[in-house]
């Protein structure tokens, strides 16, 4: 599924009525703590071009908009589809993951957070597990009257329900996925022979479940590995690549150059130092092709071996 651009948060769902049958829920949510998880007693689903616009439902509260919506609560049910066949209701909703996409202030459904039912089988989880939003589709629809009623699965089979990523907190996402990232950059380091100092250039950021990397790198294919293995990560939703990969600057500088005119300036790169060389026509331009270059996020030095032609002025 894409990663959505934008801050990530919950809305856990309470029960209206009766005692909590989900052991510690909803968590806890601390008004200071990012991200800014809410409690909600419902949950308004509008469909929109851009996704399930989302907003949390507090009881008596009207909703914002007088657009047909989906109320999820906690007595939201799916069933799950099997070879075209639906099964009975065997996953019920604690909660839904949104994204305030592009820092808009609208905020968008990412994921539902549900657990398996009594009647669901062997071998179902019983932790809350999350499910993308595009799994969800509309099973019946059926109108009495003025009254319509809306059933909904989930593109999900048993088998798969049980190898969805479990919901978890983030200090326990953030322990988890230390460790994968050190292990696999230590790995990675050992295959291509430059050491272990590798895996202090990167750091990471939870939130919501998205995994955030940042960092100086060599290697594109380093960061290729780091994501797989954060993805196969428990309670680990999604990971967001911020890094800067050395061995793309060297294409980023020449970029750079000709979007500027200077085109004709050699580059080569290494150890994210690089090295300018040909003929420039003066001294102005070298400067300029210097400060161009070091300018590129990532670059740590420019070396100049530059030299002034006049067979390029003129």
């Amino acid at each position: 599924m894409e990663v959505l651009t934008g801050p990530v948060r919950y809305f856990f769902l309470r029960k209206i009525s009766g005692g909590e049958d989900v052991p510690d829920w909803p968590p806890s949510v601390k008004p200071l703590d990012v991200p800014a998880n809410k409690i909600c007693d419902a949950v308004r689903l509008y469909a929109s071009k851009d996704g399930w616009r989302a907003e949390c439902a507090e009881k008596g509260a009207p909703p914002s908009s007088d657009e047909p919506a989906f109320v999820m609560t906690r007595n939201t049910a799916f069933a799950l589809l099997q070879d075209g066949k639906r099964t009975k209701a065997d996953a019920a909703l604690l909660g839904v993951r949104v994204v305030n996409l592009n820092e808009k202030g609208v905020e968008y459904a990412t994921h539902l957070m549900v657990r398996a039912l009594a009647g669901f089988g062997f071998g179902a989880p019983r932790r809350p597990v999350v499910v993308p939003i595009d799994r969800m589709v509309l099973g019946e629809y059926v109108e009495r009257g003025q009254h319509a009623e809306a059933g909904l699965d989930l593109r999900v089979t048993p088998a798969e329900f049980t190898g969805l990523t479990p919901y978890l907190p983030d200090n326990v996402i953030r322990r988890l996925a230390q460790s994968t990232l050190d292990t696999t950059v230590l790995s990675t380091a050992r295959f291509y022979s430059y050491g272990t100092v590798a895996k202090h250039g990167i750091t990471l950021e939870v939130e919501a479940g998205r995994v955030s990397l940042y960092g100086r790198v060599d290697l594109t294919d380093v960061g290729e590995q780091v994501r797989a293995a954060l993805l196969a990560t428990p309670g680990v939703v999604e990971v967001a690549d911020h890094l800067l990969y050395v061995e793309n600057l060297k294409e980023l500088a020449e970029d750079a150059l000709a979007t500027k005119g200077l085109d004709y300036v050699q580059v080569l790169s290494e150890h994210a130092l690089i090295i300018l060389r040909g003929e420039v026509p003066d001294s102005a331009t070298r400067y300029q092709a210097e400060d161009i270059v070091k300018r590129i996020p990532g670059v740590r030095g420019v070396v100049d071996e530059m030299v002034i032609s006049e067979k390029v002025s003129s």
